[in-house]
C-alpha cells in the first residue's frame, strides 16, 4: 500500500456535516516534494464515521488553460477530438469539478487528464499510480477523486455513501484517494462546499 503520512481532517457533526463556517484559507495544500498525507479517521456518531483520505498529489497553482491552448493540445490526438465530437458528456468534461474513480488503467486515465485540462500536471499526478495503489483500485478497495479547484476539507461514511465537504479555490487541484467502505458497482459519493451546496461528481470511468 502507499505509504502513508498522518494528517488530521476535522469532521463537523449535524448541522455544519455541510462546514458551513467560514472560508479556510489554502494554506494547507500538499506540497509537490512533501509525498502522501492522509486524514486520521474518528468516530464521530452512531451512522456517520470519519474516512481516511490521503492527498497523493496537489499543485495549488494550476489552473485551466485558455480554450485555445487545449485545442492545440487536442490536436495533437485526434482521438480526443473524435472523442469530444462524438459524445456531448466529454465535451463537458472541461468544466469538471470532480472526477471519481473506481478502477485504474493507463489509457482510461489519459482520456480524462486530457479532456479536464489536467495533463499540464500530469507528472505531478503520477506519483499517485504506483503498483499496489493501482491492484488496490482495481480490486474495490480504494477509490479516487480528483478535486478541481477545490481543495479537501473532509470526508465521511454515512451509512450507504460517502459525504466529502471540499472548499472552492481560485486555483488548484487534488487527487484524493480514500479506503472503500461500500461493495457497490458505482461510487456512493455525495460532494459538499463549505457553503453548503451541492457539487456534481462525475465518474471518469470508462463505461
Amino acid at each position: 500500500m502507499v505509504r502513508r503520512v498522518g494528517q488530521a481532517a476535522t469532521v463537523v457533526l449535524g448541522a455544519y456535516l455541510v462546514a458551513c463556517g467560514p472560508l479556510q484559507s489554502t494554506s494547507n495544500w500538499l506540497a509537490n516534494e512533501s509525498g502522501p498525507q492522509e486524514a486520521i479517521a474518528q468516530e464521530v456518531s452512531e451512522n456517520s464515521s470519519a474516512v481516511e483520505f490521503e492527498t497523493c498529489a496537489a499543485v495549488e497553482d494550476w489552473q485551466r488553460l485558455s480554450a485555445e491552448e487545449q485545442s492545440k493540445q487536442l490536436e495533437k490526438d485526434p482521438r480526443y477530438a473524435m472523442a469530444i465530437e462524438g459524445d456531448s458528456s466529454k465535451a463537458a468534461s472541461w468544466e469538471r469539478q470532480v472526477v471519481s474513480f473506481t478502477t485504474y488503467g493507463l489509457s482510461a486515465r489519459m482520456e480524462p487528464v486530457t479532456l479536464t485540462g489536467l495533463w499540464s500536471v500530469d507528472a505531478e499526478m503520477q506519483n499517485c499510480y504506483t503498483p499496489e495503489t493501482t491492484m488496490a483500485i482495481n480490486a474495490g478497495d480504494r477509490a479516487e477523486a480528483w478535486l478541481l479547484n477545490h481543495q479537501m476539507k473532509s470526508l465521511v461514511w454515512e451509512g450507504d455513501r460517502y459525504v466529502m465537504t471540499v472548499e472552492p479555490t481560485a486555483t488548484g487541484m487534488q487527487v484524493v484517494q480514500f479506503e472503500r467502505s461500500d461493495e457497490l458497482a458505482s461510487l456512493p459519493l455525495e460532494v459538499v462546499n463549505t457553503n453548503g451546496e451541492s457539487v456534481d461528481v462525475t465518474s471518469g470511468d470508462w463505461q
